[in-house]
């Protein structure tokens, strides 16, 4: 048989050339896995498929993924099927930087030979072209913004249809992009329709045509590439570079799970976390897996050495970069905003302005009861989680500050335990307010929750100087008066509750949320009792939430007798209705803070004592690694103990500088910071002679430095005496003591006990 020389070239939708098609119909995967697009850029320009003004408008977007966007828009609408062809070779060259691509682009070998042929949604939605275009009217438009939200249409091609001014012609366009781009496409076609126009979907048997369309598709082998869903795509692509093994070390599972500060897992293995943190920040989904993804990319990218890559992760200790419970609760309301903004934002493209102003994000009118849009959820939302940062990072949170949700991110910068570069990235997507701001928002707010809520709660070090680590708690704990409640008296105020009657239509959401309330009210009683005890069995939501806020106004609540965290989150509880928002998972943070509530209540030392480390001086060449507690405060032998674990690079010698936070009824509230240890400078030798003459503890000599502690029978008096005789200078270090270890991990035992501090080996180390 022979071949026509030459076919004429149509425009309709099934006979797009084959590579072109190929490509668009690929177009999430792409989008997905060209996370950084250099390399790619570097072949297309030198094989001249891309102008200087391309390259402009490429770079002018804002995140990888809009910016493999906007290169496949290019080769949509200014390739022909050569030039489609050339860049489908430029990614075969490049394939070594997206390891995504590689089974793609073996498949794309294996069939370049076959036709493209249509799938059977394609073939559906192709026979009704002519209805839909004339019937559709005005819901072309909310139709393409449901499409534009989901990924499936771009912006140049929304703003396409949108320009043209003939409904039939809309319709037309629209269809013709989604057959362009294949079944997964036509798909979302079919559910948009069904959501936007139930009356037209019925008319056209739409609900029975996408069962059908489900069934014939699975028993259809032909091979085409089909778009995909983040989640989908991970699971349908085989894992390379090493992200399986490292997905199994970590024990992480493909989906949309958050579990882990990825963040730190990269920090983990070697990296700048600067380095790891920005590339996190580009464009990349907040789930674990995606998250993952990104990060073995980064380091395949810049170590291209998997094997090391693996070694450095077996080494590391899961739990150490894991999330708190209520770490992971908190993602999953984000993911919750995430997806309100994903699904209505372009439905309803300027109702959204309102909310965006100065005046708004300075106000409380987004919390006002009854009105429960989805932009209103959203930053309900928004306001919840940074009213939780509140809680979690400031000594004295204030309740609804008067500057609004932009007030306390203000605060929370103003508090330096949150990094100031995040908070202003998060201010100004509000600020902006935009699509895309918003949803880099969530990204960002996504990353302070994991820095907040580690799972083990350890001692954050700061970056070396001259040797010098300063520490700070990845925790703030408050010292207060409070000493605690008999576990049994807990249980018998919880066991006393009697069902609320007084709203038997609540829904089953409103209902939990008044349980919630009434045992917070109950539980608190145990701390104030009062001499008759409320009946709530017939009392309304507001009734209780009233009498919850009267109590915590209570000074038996205020700072210094009771944990200021605590109470701002049982406040959050009263502030924020999930029945209301109709939010379940902000009900199950309601439900955390009320198990939170019920364990910190209960009897123990940590409300009355704290021991604080502030820095950790090393002697010689060596690293600090890490240090973490290994248990305690304990109460003992009239005194408070603690064991930290110290891990460094080699055998070394330190300074350990700390204090304590004690609270007695009789003194309140105090530090403790004796023996005091003194750094002095230019002291000659007669000076180290008349020092130990006079009782002082000479610990380090290094560097025209000695740092001495004042001795049983020497006084900071007599070092200051000393130090003037000599005329040498003096620099107050507080408590320090020194340790010297015999391997890479020590633990070193703190007591407080008679009014000062001692230090004592406990494994493999010299205290002195």
């Amino acid at each position: 048989m022979s071949s026509s020389p030459e076919r004429p070239h149509s425009s309709g939708p099934e006979e797009k050339p084959a590579m072109k098609a190929r490509l668009l119909s690929s177009q999430m995967l792409l989008v997905d896995a060209l996370y950084h697009l250099g390399p790619l850029l570097d072949c297309v320009i030198s094989v001249g498929l891309l102008s200087r003004e391309n390259c402009y408008e490429i770079d002018a977007e804002r995140t990888p993924p809009n910016k493999a966007r906007k290169l496949l828009e290019i080769v949509d609408a200014q390739m022909d099927e050569n030039g489609a062809s050339r860049f489908m070779e430029c990614l075969r060259k490049c394939k070594r930087h997206y390891p995504r691509l590689r089974t793609w682009l073996t498949e794309e070998d294996q069939s370049q030979t076959t036709v493209v042929q249509q799938s059977p949604t394609e073939r559906h939605l192709q026979a009704l072209l002519s209805v839909l275009s004339s019937r559709l009217g005005c819901s072309v438009l909310p139709v393409s913004y449901d499409l534009f939200s989901k990924g499936i249409l771009t912006q140049l091609e929304l703003e396409n249809i949108e320009a043209i001014p003939i409904p039939t012609q809309q319709a037309k366009t629209l269809l013709s992009i989604c057959l362009k781009k294949g079944e997964k496409a036509c798909k979302s076609f079919y559910t948009a329709l069904q959501n936007e126009d139930k009356q037209l979907a019925e008319e056209l048997n739409v609900n029975s045509l996408v069962e059908d369309l489900d069934k014939e598709s699975e028993g259809n082998s032909v091979q085409i590439a089909v778009e995909e869903t983040r989640g989908q795509l991970r699971a349908a692509l085989p894992l390379s570079g090493g992200l399986q093994q490292v997905m199994a070390q970590l024990g992480l599972t493909v989906g949309d799970e958050i579990r882990f500060n990825v963040c730190e897992v990269g920090v983990a293995v070697g990296l700048p976390r600067r380095t790891v943190r920005e590339y996190l920040l580009e464009g990349v989904a907040i789930e674990d897996s995606a998250q993952l993804e990104a990060l073995v990319s980064l380091y395949m990218e810049k170590t291209q050495d998997a094997g090391r890559l693996l070694s450095r992760v077996a080494e590391l200790s899961p739990q150490w970069v894991q999330l708190s419970e209520r770490g992971c609760l908190l993602l999953r309301l984000l993911q919750k905003a995430e997806t309100l903004l994903r699904s209505g934002i372009h439905s309803h493209l300027h109702s959204w302005d309102h909310l965006h102003d100065q005046d708004h994000l300075r106000s409380w009118d987004h919390l006002c009861p009854g009105d429960c849009t989805d932009q209103r959820t959203v930053w309900a939302i928004f306001s919840f989680l940074v009213w939780d940062c509140m809680a979690e990072v400031l000594e004295e949170p204030e309740a609804k500050p008067s500057g609004g949700i932009i007030g306390m991110i203000e605060q929370l910068s103003a508090s330096g335990r949150v990094e100031a570069a995040l908070l202003q990235e998060v201010e100004q997507c509000w600020t902006e307010g935009d699509a895309e701001s918003l949803l880099q928002s969530v990204r960002v707010l996504a990353q302070v929750l994991r820095d907040l809520h580690p799972l083990q709660e350890g001692l954050q070090l700061s970056s070396s100087v001259e040797g010098l680590f300063s520490c700070r708690p990845s925790r703030l704990h408050r010292v207060t008066s409070f000493q605690g409640v008999s576990a049994r008296v807990i249980r018998k105020a919880l066991s006393s509750m009697v069902p609320s009657i007084s709203d038997q239509d609540a829904t089953p959401l409103g209902r939990q949320y008044m349980e919630a309330c009434v045992r917070i009210a109950r539980v608190l009683e145990v701390v104030q009792p009062t001499r008759t005890t409320i009946d709530f069995s017939n009392a309304s939501i507001a009734t209780v939430t009233q009498h919850v806020r009267f109590v915590l106004s209570n000074p038996a609540f205020n700072s210094e007798a009771f944990d200021a965290e605590v109470r701002h989150r049982l406040l959050s509880v009263l502030e924020f209705n999930p029945a209301q928002l109709g939010l379940g998972s902000l009900m199950q943070l309601h439900q955390e803070t009320l198990s939170e509530l019920q364990s910190y209540l209960q009897l123990g030392e940590q409300h009355n004592f704290q021991f604080i480390l502030e820095s950790v001086r090393i002697i010689g060449p060596a690293k600090l690694f890490s240090v973490n507690r290994v248990h305690g405060p304990v109460a003992i032998d009239n005194g408070m103990e603690e064991v930290l674990r110290f891990i460094t690079s080699e055998p070394t010698s330190f300074l350990v500088r700390l204090h304590c936070l004690c609270y007695e009824e009789e003194r309140g509230r105090f530090k403790v910071c004796t023996p005091r240890c003194a750094c002095m400078y230019l002291l000659k030798a007669e000076g180290l002679r008349d020092m130990q003459w006079c009782g002082g503890n000479v610990l380090v000599e290094v560097g025209g430095k000695v740092w001495v502690r004042e001795g049983e029978s020497g006084s900071w008096d007599e070092l200051q005496a000393l130090a003037q005789r000599h005329s040498a200078q003096l620099r107050d270090e507080g408590c320090c003591f020194k340790v010297k270890t015999d391997g890479l991990e020590c633990e070193v035992k703190f007591i407080y006990r008679s009014g000062r501090l001692w230090a004592v080996p406990h494994r493999d180390c010299d205290v002195d």
